[in-house]
């Protein structure tokens, strides 16, 4: 029996806690052993034997450093496999995707995120679905977002490389038609290497993302307008408390009538009770309403906690080079300020409707107050309904040229259409206005690294880096949704 290292009541706490409050995973007694045993093997390759300096060291780091990275790859577990938990699947088979697909029909445009999506099985597992529906793929415009807090395991996705025990549950015609096989290490069958095809793995869309830091919905993420939310075995490591907010930020996340599917242990009635439960055969799937009734009355939600990290000193501005535009017209006056700052405060809370109507009524007191154009294609955006968003960023853009954000927030929506040409254009013109537009620079990299131009993607991702770093860390990103500048620095060190 492998006996765990011994961990003093004290430390195991205190370690439990810095845990809990970073990545909203909860190690309870029943879980103690699994701290202990990454701790100590974490601390050991940290080069500290002593416990205290140890959580000393993490304390002063941010969640999204290598000290950090090391700790959280090595408690949490990555284990899946293709297609896991057949009666989900079968669900997915049978009735969402031919639903979400018919009601595409005519945009022909689907977006699923799978959260917590360890080695990515999962959203791989979804891709092949998706291809065996859809024999004219290619005329669809489909996002399948894949995150997870745990970097080592994000690299292990990306390269699209599996044993023999990820296809456990798998039909071999589909590891015959969907993957080519590749020297292993040995000739035993379970080190036989399976790589998938290009056409499945250039499907999905990997990135990190913390459910218990990070904010979301957001347009900067890609996490807004989702027809699907899948997040299997993740809220079994989490508190209720944590798992309550994210179950209110995924229901902002989805379109009315969007799913979302749990593990099967982790159906809650309480947890998703703003959400509709279906009972299917063998499986409970949540699903959105589609009125407005369905939301949640006192959904205020709380900030999710902040990361800590350490102080960075003062770097000297790069200089800057004119830039030479048209004169600024003159500035709108202020918008009616209640209407507006409610406006603002609805629309983080995922009070959508409740929101326009502020707007609506700071443009029918004031037709100059630009910002309230500009909060209506955010809004409009949130919701998936990119026609309307476009239609108000272009009256933004009418009434103020240089109104970046505007341009900014444009650009999304041409990437949320899949016009990739478009978005990139408009970019570049967002960072003409304001060369220091970091959510610019970051979605500029990676659209780049989409059409396969490196090195275009490396200067702006290194770009996104500097300025970044240069931002205090709790500082909110302008036009992120409420993502702080330490949240996007590690999103952009993630990035690959």
């Amino acid at each position: 029996m492998d006996i765990p290292p011994q961990l003093h009541d004290n430390d195991y706490y205190r370690f439990r806690d810095l845990v809990l409050e970073r990545t909203g995973m909860d190690f309870g007694l029943r879980r103690r052993d699994a701290l202990v045993r990454g701790v100590m093997a974490a601390a050991s390759r940290a080069d500290r034997q002593d416990l205290g300096e140890y959580y000393r060291l993490l304390q002063q780091a941010g969640t999204d450093s290598e000290l950090w990275d090391d700790l959280i790859g090595t408690i949490t577990v990555g284990e899946t496999y293709f297609f896991r938990d057949q009666a989900q699947f079968d669900v997915l088979r049978q009735h969402i995707l031919p639903a979400l697909i018919a009601r595409h029909q005519d945009d022909r445009r689907l977006r699923i995120w799978s959260a917590g999506c360890a080695t990515g099985e999962e959203p791989y597992s979804v891709a092949i679905l998706l291809r065996q529906f859809l024999p004219d793929i290619a005329n669809w415009n489909i996002l399948i977002l894949a995150t997870d807090i745990n970097k080592r395991v994000l690299q292990q996705a990306i390269e699209g490389r599996y044993r023999e025990w990820s296809f456990r549950q798998t039909d071999s015609a589909i590891r015959e038609s969907y993957f080519r096989e590749r020297d292993g290490s040995s000739g035993r069958a379970q080190d036989r290497l399976f790589e998938l095809r290009p056409q499945v793995r250039e499907m999905v869309t990997f990135a990190y993302l913390n459910l218990a830091e990070d904010a979301y919905p957001s347009l900067a993420t890609n996490t807004n307008a989702m027809d699907l939310i899948l997040c299997r075995n993740v809220a079994i490591y989490l508190p209720e408390a944590v798992t309550r907010q994210i179950a209110r930020r995924f229901h902002r996340c989805l379109l009315p009538e969007g799913w979302l599917i749990v593990g099967a242990a982790e159906t809650s009635g309480e947890i998703y009770g703003q959400f509709a439960a279906r009972s299917f055969s063998g499986a409970v799937i949540y699903q959105k309403g589609d009125t407005e009734t369905r939301r949640e009355r006192d959904a205020v939600i709380s900030p999710l906690p902040r990361v800590t990290v350490s102080p960075r000193p003062p770097l000297t501005p790069s200089p800057r080079l004119p830039v030479a535009v048209s004169p600024r017209p003159p500035a709108s006056p202020p918008p009616p300020a209640d209407a507006y700052r409610e406006g603002l405060a609805l629309l983080e809370q995922g009070r959508y409707e409740e929101a326009i109507n502020h707007f609506r009524d700071c443009i029918a007191r004031d037709p100059g107050c630009i910002r309230a154009y500009y909060q209506m294609a955010r809004v409009h955006a949130n919701q998936g309904r990119l026609e309307e968003a476009r239609s108000w960023c272009q009256q933004a853009i009418e009434r103020d040229p240089l109104l970046s954000e505007a341009h900014y927030t444009l650009a999304l929506i041409h990437q949320e259409e899949g016009a990739l040409d478009e978005a990139i254009a408009r970019l570049k013109k967002t960072l003409y206005l304001d060369p220091n537009f970091v959510l610019a620079h970051f979605s500029l990299a990676n659209l780049y690294r989409q059409v396969a131009r490196p090195e275009q993607a490396a200067r702006h991702r290194m770009q996104a880096i500097r300025l970044a770093a240069r931002m205090p860390p709790d500082d909110v990103v302008p036009g992120s949704d409420g993502l702080t500048a330490a949240r996007l620095l590690a999103m952009v060190k993630a990035t690959i």
